[in-house]
This record gives C-alpha cells, sequence and structure tokens, in this order.
C-alpha cells in the first residue's frame, strides 16, 4: 500500500515543491495519507507532556499537505468517492480555550492509547474525523467541492461522495481532528497529525450540486444519507442542506419532492458542522465568515409499495 508521508520537509515557505501535485491515484486504489495538524510544529518541551500546558506557536516544519492527489480516469462532472478506512493520531494535538468569549490560548491535548487527555485528569476516547475532504473547484465556494466541511461524520467508517469541477478531481485532505464538538465551537478540535487509510473510486453520484457523506454502521447506530449546507447564517445553511435532501430522497426513492419534502423535514436531523462564526474574529467585524450544516436521513426508511389502510 502507498504512503504519502509530511516528509521531507519543504525547504521554506517559497519552496519551488510547494502547490505541485502530489501524486497519482487509481480508482479503487486504497493509500495512506498523512495529514498536518495544527499550526505544522513540532512540540519542544522539557520532560513530562502535561496535558493543559500553553503550546507556543514556532516555525512551521513546511510539511508537505495531504494533496493534491491526481485521480486517474476522473473528469469534471464525474462523482467520487472517498471510502475513510481508517485512521491513526500523532501523539499530541492542540486545543484552544475558547467559549462564548473566544480564547486565543492554544493548549496540549496528548493523545495516548487511544485516549485524549485534558487537565487535571480528564480522558475521552479518541474519535478521529476529517476537517477538510475536498475536490479542486473552478470556483472559490467551498460546500459544492467539499473543503473546510468540519462534520463529525466524516471519519473512519463512512464515505464522502464529490462531484469533480476538474479533469483528475484533485483531492486533497487536512485539518483531522482526535476529537472534535459538533459544531467546533472553539473554531477547533484537537488539531493533530494523522495517517489516514483511504479508498477512492468512482461514484454513481446523488442528485445534489453538493457533497454527500453516506455513513455504515460502523459510525451510528444505523446506516444514513447526509447533505450538505454551508450559509452566513444556520437558517440559509439549513436551508441548502435541506433542499439538497429533498432532491436526494425523490431521486432515491422515485417519489415528488413534495412528498420527500414531508419527510426531510419530520424525520431528517439537522446537525452543526462549523458553528463559530464570526466568533474567530473576536469581536472584529468581518463580511468573511460562514457556518455549515448537516441534514441525516436514516436508511431505514423504506417504501412498503402498498398504500397504507387503517
Amino acid at each position: 500500500m502507498r504512503r504519502f508521508t509530511r516528509t521531507p520537509y519543504y525547504t521554506g515557505p517559497n519552496d519551488p515543491e510547494r502547490g505541485e501535485i502530489r501524486g497519482t491515484l487509481r480508482l479503487g486504489e486504497t493509500v495512506i495519507i498523512e495529514t498536518v495538524g495544527g499550526h505544522d510544529q513540532d512540540l519542544q518541551i522539557e520532560g513530562e507532556l502535561k496535558p493543559g500546558a500553553v503550546m507556543e506557536v514556532g516555525t512551521p516544519r513546511y510539511s508537505r499537505p495531504g494533496g493534491p492527489f491526481y485521480i486517474e480516469g476522473i473528469e469534471p462532472g464525474d462523482w467520487v468517492s472517498i471510502e475513510i478506512l481508517d485512521m491513526e493520531c500523532g501523539p499530541y494535538g492542540f486545543y484552544r480555550n475558547g467559549g462564548p468569549i473566544w480564547g486565543s490560548v492554544r493548549l496540549i491535548a496528548p493523545v495516548r492509547d487511544g485516549l485524549v487527555h485534558f487537565p487535571p485528569d480528564f480522558v475521552v476516547p479518541e474519535r478521529p474525523m476529517v476537517g477538510v475532504v475536498m475536490l479542486e473547484s473552478v470556483d472559490p465556494y467551498e460546500i459544492d467541492h467539499g473543503g473546510n466541511m468540519d462534520f463529525n461524520s466524516v471519519r473512519p467508517g463512512s464515505t464522502v461522495h464529490i462531484r469533480a469541477q476538474k479533469a483528475g478531481g484533485l483531492l486533497t485532505l487536512a485539518d483531522a481532528h482526535a476529537r472534535m464538538s459538533d459544531g467546533e465551537l472553539t473554531g477547533t478540535g484537537v488539531e493533530i497529525d494523522t495517517a489516514v487509510t483511504i479508498r477512492v473510486d468512482r461514484s454513481p453520484g446523488f442528485s445534489t450540486s453538493s457533497p454527500v457523506v453516506e455513513t455504515t454502521g460502523v459510525v451510528e447506530s444505523a446506516e444514513e444519507y447526509l447533505t450538505a449546507g454551508q450559509g452566513r447564517t444556520w437558517t440559509d445553511a439549513v436551508r441548502a442542506a435541506w433542499a439538497d435532501m429533498v432532491g436526494l430522497i425523490a431521486d432515491r426513492y422515485d417519489t415528488t419532492t413534495e412528498h420527500a419534502n414531508l419527510i426531510v423535514g419530520t424525520i431528517g436531523d439537522a446537525r452543526p458542522g462549523y458553528s463559530a462564526g464570526d466568533l474567530n474574529h473576536r469581536g472584529r467585524p468581518s463580511e468573511h465568515f460562514y457556518v455549515t450544516c448537516q441534514i441525516a436521513v436514516t436508511k431505514e426508511l423504506r417504501r412498503t409499495g402498498k398504500p397504507f389502510h387503517g
């Protein structure tokens, strides 16, 4: 199995190899791609790696990113499936001390034996996920080609379906976390280096414009379809994800949009992705903020073929 590592490091920010295609993937191939966590630096600390210790921002390592990768046989308009098979987290990550009032201090979170450590003596099982799964876009809009979606559903056991906009798709993985809250309320999870095992292939596609995350019983108690939405407000994000789910259900279950809308509005689960909005601007006005949302519908939904008669 091929492995694409963070090393050898670039010589610096002006290294001529920056931005070049990392490699070519074959349809159906399984590979390991290392992603860069946090601020791309090594933590230098003497003695014990202490949970909650302040992580000072230092010189970047200039790691090689998790992409872009050219996928053989993929043309604009083709759907690509990226199946996440496994994730291995590095030895430590960092998180912020944020709350309703944004905090900018970065604190260390060691990860050992599948547990994330917090001060003074708290642990929680790791739940690794990938924040950025994207194919390159012809426009600077993230959701239609993936991007920084930050959905906890994007983790081992799930498949991300994205429609390619350029030849080869140009796949990139980034922004992985050892653990992240639904909504990434402080603007970070436990940001960490990871090695992600994926399988790429052609996807039959969906009747949506945005990516679809398909989960299995490994991820949730039941299998689901999930659509994605992005907007300046939660309402805008919900509206976008809802509209795509209506189209998906109408297509997959061969029904009308009116009937599909009733289903989605009644049993669809709205889940936050990136929810910090303009909190990460620390009180400074900005037009460049957004939130993301997913709508989930269980695959237990089925049609009997016979109208109900009471």
